[in-house]
């Protein structure tokens, strides 16, 4: 298992659907706003590294997803 954190910047006016739609993928275990840098911060597991490009560009397609910055777990 890999965890991994998907930082977001979410286009302003859709941030908490952005939050809504993370939590239908099934491999995002926590979506939540936030201020700062970011916009949405989302908690993720995936079964092995190979996965994690698979889950990132389903990330970036989600409407209202601007831009990602992955960070995963040693």
């Amino acid at each position: 298992m890999v965890q991994m954190l998907v930082l977001i910047n979410a286009e302003k006016v859709s941030v908490f659907d952005v939050v809504k739609k993370l939590g239908k993928i099934p491999s995002v275990l926590e979506a939540f706003p936030t201020f700062g840098r970011f916009d949405v911060v989302a908690f993720c597991n995936v079964e092995k590294r190979d996965d994690i490009g698979v889950l990132v560009k389903k990330i970036g397609a989600v409407e209202g997803v601007v831009k990602t910055e992955t960070l995963v777990e040693l």
